[in-house]
C-alpha cells in the first residue's frame, strides 16, 4: 500500500498555486503527513542589441529579489504553522520543473501536489506547463489541482 507521509507543494504565489496549496494542506492533515513548500525562481537575463550575449541582472538586484522571495515564502509558511501539520519551506534557483523533481527525489517526497492553469492550444504551446513537465519527468506521483473556477 502506498503511504503519503511527505507531501511537496511547489508554490509560485499565484491563485492557482494557492488553490493547490489549500488542497495539499487538507490532504496532509487528513493523512498525517508533513508538507514541504518549494518556490523555484530564475533570474531574468537581458539580451543587448549589439551582442549575442545575455546580460544578467545587477547582483544587488538579484540579492534583493531573492530576499523578497524568501520573505514571501516564509510568510506563507508561517501562516500555516497553527495547522495540525509540520510545514517547511525552501527557496531554489533554477529551471522550475527540474528543481521540483530533484527536490522531491532528494527529500523522499511521497507525493507532489501542483496547481494547473488548464491552458490549451496556443497558450499552452507558447507558455508550456511546469506541472505537465513535472508529471512527465517525476518518478513520484503528482496530483494536479485545476484552477478554482469562480
Amino acid at each position: 500500500m502506498i503511504t503519503f507521509k511527505r507531501i511537496l507543494c511547489p508554490v509560485d504565489f499565484s491563485d492557482t498555486s494557492n488553490h493547490a496549496l489549500e488542497a495539499s494542506i487538507e490532504l496532509a492533515i487528513k493523512l498525517g503527513a508533513s508538507l514541504d513548500l518549494v518556490h523555484v525562481y530564475q533570474y531574468p537575463a537581458f539580451s543587448m542589441p549589439e551582442s549575442d550575449l545575455a546580460t544578467p541582472v545587477d547582483l544587488s538586484l538579484q540579492e534583493e529579489y531573492r530576499k523578497r522571495l524568501e520573505q514571501q515564502l516564509e510568510t506563507l509558511r508561517e501562516s500555516y504553522t497553527d495547522q495540525e501539520l509540520i510545514v517547511s519551506a525552501s527557496l531554489l534557483e533554477g529551471v522550475p520543473y527540474i528543481e521540483i523533481v530533484r527536490y522531491a527525489e532528494d527529500n523522499s517526497s511521497d507525493l507532489i501536489v501542483m496547481g494547473t492553469h488548464g491552458r490549451t492550444g496556443l497558450a499552452h504551446m507558447l507558455l508550456g506547463s511546469v506541472t505537465e513537465r513535472v508529471v512527465r519527468s517525476s518518478k513520484i506521483p503528482v496530483l494536479s489541482v485545476p484552477t478554482k473556477k469562480r
